[in-house]
C-alpha cells in the first residue's frame, strides 16, 4: 500500500501519520516545498520517498511530483494532508492519478457552510437560520428579518478571519465598508462552542469519537486580539452523541478524521455550526491522545492498513490546552505558572506565529482527572492584572 502525505514537515506532528503508516508496512511518500536536505530527519526517516517542489501552490509541480512517486513505488492508495488548506489540492491530485477519496466536485460540500445545511437537515437536525448575501441589500433584508445581532462570515472560510459580529446599526454600517458578494449570514446565537470529534474507519464505523468545548468563540479571539482555552471533555454529552453520528452518516463519510462545530445556546439547545473533514488543527489532535492514553496517529494507520481497531478507552483525563498572548498583563509569571501546575503540566511552548491570532503567543497543555481543579489552572494562567 502506498499513501503520499502532503506538506509532512508541517504542522510538525503530523509526521507521524506517515511515521505509523510507514511502521505499519506502508510505502509512505512525502510532496512537500522544502528540498530533501531542509527536512529534519525524523521526518525523511517517516518516508521512503519524498520530493520538495518549493511551493505547494505550484499545483502542476504537484500532480507531476505524485506522478513520479507512483512510478517509483507504485500507484497510491491515497493522498493526504490532514490541513483544511491543502483540501483542494489533495482533490486535485486524487483527480489527476485517479486516486480514492474526495475529490474537486466534492468539496463544496464540505467546505461552503451555506450547503453544509443541507446535510444537517438531511440528519435530521435543525440549522441556525441564515442566506448567503450577494448584495448588501440582501444583508439589510436578512437583518430586517431576523433583527440583531447576527453574524456575518465567508461561506467558505478557514478559521474566524473576515467574521463579524453585527449588535447594532452601527455595525451594520461598518460592515458595509468590508462587505464582499458571497458573506454567510446567520441569526447570532449566545453560548458555547462545542465539538464533535472522531475518525470513521473504511466502512464509515466510528472508532474514536470525543468531543470539546471552548471558554469563547474562535472569532472572538481573533477580533479582540484575546486568550483562549480548550479542553477535551471526559464524557461526551449525549445530544452529541446522537447528533454528532447522523451527521457522518449524512455524509457518508469513510477512512477519515472529521471535526463538527455546534453552538450550545444559553437555554440549551444544541445547534450545528459546520464540518471539517480533517482533524482538528494543530496541535489539538494530541489532546485526545492525552485525554485517552492513545495514539491516534496510530490508530489512523490502521485503520488505512484495514486493521481491525478495538473498542477504544474513554477519556480518563480533561487535556486542555491555555494559551496567553504577550500584550496582556497576567497576574502570574511563567515560572510561577509552571510551579502551580506540577504534575498536571504535559508541556508548554510557543505557538508558530502562523496560528498566533486564535491560538495566542505561548501555551501550556495540562490534563486533570477533575473539571473544578482544570478551571482553576486554566484560569490561574490567565489571570489578568487589573489597572
Amino acid at each position: 500500500m502506498h499513501w503520499i502525505f502532503l506538506s509532512p514537515e508541517f504542522p510538525p506532528n503530523y509526521h507521524l501519520f506517515a511515521w505509523h503508516f510507514r511502521e505499519l508496512g506502508g510505502r509512505a511518500s512525502g510532496i512537500g516545498g522544502p528540498p530533501p536536505n531542509e527536512l529534519p530527519p525524523h521526518i525523511t526517516q517517516a518516508l521512503h520517498h519524498y520530493i520538495g517542489v518549493e511551493d505547494l501552490h505550484h499545483t502542476e509541480r504537484v500532480i507531476e511530483a505524485a506522478r513520479i512517486l507512483a512510478n517509483q513505488l507504485g500507484r497510491p492508495d491515497g493522498v493526504d494532508s490532514f490541513n483544511e488548506y491543502w483540501l483542494p489540492l489533495e482533490a486535485q491530485v486524487r483527480a489527476a492519478l485517479d486516486i480514492p477519496g474526495p475529490r474537486p466536485s466534492d468539496l463544496p460540500a464540505f467546505q461552503q457552510k451555506s450547503l453544509m445545511k443541507a446535510y444537517f437537515q438531511k440528519a435530521g437536525l435543525t440549522p441556525i437560520p441564515g442566506a448567503v448575501a450577494r448584495t448588501f441589500a440582501e444583508v439589510e433584508d436578512f437583518v430586517h428579518t431576523h433583527g440583531l445581532p447576527i453574524i456575518a462570515k465567508p461561506d467558505k472560510g478557514v478559521g474566524a478571519g473576515s467574521t463579524f459580529k453585527i449588535n447594532s446599526p452601527e455595525d451594520l454600517k461598518r460592515f458595509q465598508q468590508a462587505f464582499r458578494p458571497g458573506y454567510l449570514l446567520e441569526k447570532f446565537i449566545t453560548g458555547t462552542i462545542q465539538t464533535y470529534d472522531g475518525l470513521v474507519d473504511k466502512n464509515g464505523r466510528i472508532v474514536f469519537a470525543a468531543s470539546m468545548e471552548y471558554s469563547r468563540g474562535v472569532a472572538e479571539v481573533v477580533n479582540e486580539d484575546t486568550d483562549i482555552f480548550y479542553f477535551v471533555q471526559r464524557t461526551i454529552p449525549a445530544d452529541l452523541a446522537e447528533f454528532g453520528p447522523k451527521i457522518v452518516q449524512a455524509y457518508e463519510l469513510k477512512g477519515r478524521f472529521f471535526h463538527f462545530e455546534f453552538i450550545r445556546s444559553t437555554e440549551g439547545t444544541l445547534y450545528p455550526l459546520e464540518v471539517n473533514m480533517r482533524p482538528p488543527g494543530y496541535p489539538t489532535l494530541d489532546l485526545f491522545d492525552f485525554a485517552h492514553d492513545i495514539d491516534l496517529y496510530r490508530i489512523w494507520a490502521q485503520v488505512i492498513h484495514g486493521h481491525e481497531v478495538p473498542e477504544l478507552p474513554p477519556a480518563r483525563y480533561f487535556a486542555c490546552y491555555v494559551s496567553r498572548k504577550t500584550h496582556i498583563g497576567y497576574v502570574h509569571t511563567h515560572e510561577e505558572v509552571l510551579r502551580h501546575l506540577g504534575s498536571h503540566l504535559i508541556y508548554h511552548a510557543p505557538t508558530n506565529p502562523l496560528f498566533r491570532a486564535a491560538m495566542g503567543d505561548y501555551h501550556y497543555v495540562i490534563r486533570t482527572h477533575h473539571w473544578e481543579e482544570m478551571i482553576e489552572l486554566a484560569s490561574y494562567i490567565q489571570r489578568r492584572l487589573i489597572f
